[in-house]
């Protein structure tokens, strides 16, 4: 079975490694498996994403569905819109974080989930069987524009109106929720100032991940826009990064700590990804939650099958009781509530966590078993207590700390995560886990 999904979606370099044809199929696919019905369509403001969009309801159409055709949408409100529409399925075109040159499609089911890993192998399956025929109905193409209205109209109810608004930068990273986040903060009360606000497929102002070294500039202007506290999406606004009144990116474990607290959760089942820090499942401990971590971009379907209350990996957050997708519009909502009826919450968890947490890519992948001796025997001097290959490769230390090795699924790079309590010790896995990387590399 040849393998097509990643991640999170399908992703590639448009007309390099990602065609339409690639993507005709894909859509194809799922339409069959799926059934004659009704799925779901929006885009980002990638070059390629209004181009790929039509091919998708090309073969939607083709199959004898009609698609629902949202529009330019960040990838929350598709979710949300194929699950308050029935949608059999929705589509994201979109490639969320990657750069510029890259498309992509993420496949969401009638819950507004991404596809489980059983249903993406079923759909593989599928691919790989040249039987499928085109229907002899066409479909429709349907324009509702209007989820973006009732996507902001829900999620502003589920918050009350501050008493005490904030002042709030969001860099919305040149994509849709520009179109989104600003509005929905502005309707719960707070004073917004958006930057990067105006969809461009050329990102000028930074690339689309919202790494420290990309939110550098944003983070230099926050302290001359007088604000209260600032964020920072990714190109389809799933993801939420959060800069503090001074100008410092605030670590993801502060992001998914204020969530936690914001939430009020007292019981249940915590999911976290394994590259996620362990400030953060020490905090949902505390809070009496039971924690289970998982595959990086798979969060959500430990969280369906242990019925579980939260989810979460580095810069993105699952509120079941909101949707089950990654939504970084419904993070700064939260937050934002939270902040403004306790303006010190920020720093009181600042100075609580001890945990310091960084990640590194390596801009090539390397094999894992060429990869995995080497560490193995690179790190023995740290005390190994466990070693974890849940996702790539976790060795986890006598004191704690810990190294990952992950090739991503996304694009052609090598993921390295370090935690560590001493920031000295921290450096120290960082330098040594690089060499590995390179040295696996070489050989």
């Amino acid at each position: 079975m040849v393998k097509t999904f990643g991640t999170a979606g399908v992703r590639g370099v448009f007309n390099r490694t990602q065609t339409p044809e690639q993507v005709y199929g894909l859509a194809e696919a799922i339409a069959f498996a799926s059934g004659k019905g009704r799925y779901g369509v929006g885009w980002d403001g990638r070059k390629a994403s209004a181009l790929l969009a039509r091919t998708v309801m090309s073969a939607v159409n083709a199959a004898g569905s009609d698609a629902d055709v949202f529009g330019l949408v960040p990838t929350p409100v598709l979710a949300f819109g194929t699950r308050t529409r029935r949608c059999l399925a929705g589509f994201a075109v979109t490639a969320s974080h990657n750069p510029a040159e890259f498309s992509g499609v993420k496949v969401f089911n009638r819950d507004g989930m991404e596809l489980p890993k059983s249903d993406e192998e079923r759909i593989e399956r599928a691919m790989g069987v040249d039987v499928m025929k085109t229907s002899g109905n066409f479909g429709e193409v349907i324009s509702d524009e209007g989820v973006v209205d009732e996507y902001v109209g829900a999620l502003v109810s589920r918050y009350p109106r501050v008493e005490r608004p904030l002042r709030v930068a969001i860099d919305c990273a040149s994509g849709p929720g520009g179109l989104v986040t600003p509005a929905i903060l502005k309707a719960l009360g707070h004073q917004v100032v958006p930057v990067n606000a105006q969809v461009s497929w050329r990102f000028p102002a930074r690339p689309p991940e919202p790494t420290v070294a990309n939110l550098a500039d944003f983070a230099a202007m926050v302290p001359t826009l007088g604000v209260d506290v600032a964020f920072a999406h990714d190109g389809d606004a799933d993801r939420l990064v959060m800069i503090d009144a001074l100008g410092n990116v605030v670590p993801d474990s502060i992001l998914t700590i204020l969530a936690l607290r914001g939430l009020g959760l007292t019981s249940g089942t915590a999911v976290v990804s394994e590259n996620t820090s362990s400030a953060v499942a020490e905090e949902a401990e505390r809070m009496g939650l039971k924690v289970r971590r998982s595959r990086v971009g798979k969060t959500f379907a430990v969280l369906v099958a242990e019925g579980g209350v939260f989810a979460a990996e580095p810069s993105k957050v699952v509120d079941p009781k909101w949707g089950l997708w990654e939504d970084g519009i419904n993070a700064s909502a939260l937050i934002s509530s939270l902040l403004s009826t306790d303006r010190n919450a920020l720093g009181r968890i600042m100075q609580e966590v001890q945990w310091r947490f960084r990640q590194t890519d390596i801009k090539f992948q390397v094999k894992m078993d060429a990869l995995v001796p080497r560490a193995r025997e690179s790190f023995k001097k740290f005390r190994v207590v466990e070693e974890r290959n849940l996702d790539g490769l976790k060795l986890v230390l006598a004191d704690g700390s810990w190294v990952m090795f992950r090739p991503s699924g996304t694009e052609p790079i090598t993921r390295l995560y370090c935690e560590s309590r001493d920031p000295q010790a921290l450096d120290a896995l960082v330098q040594l886990g690089t060499q590995c990387i390179e040295a696996s590399n070489i050989s």
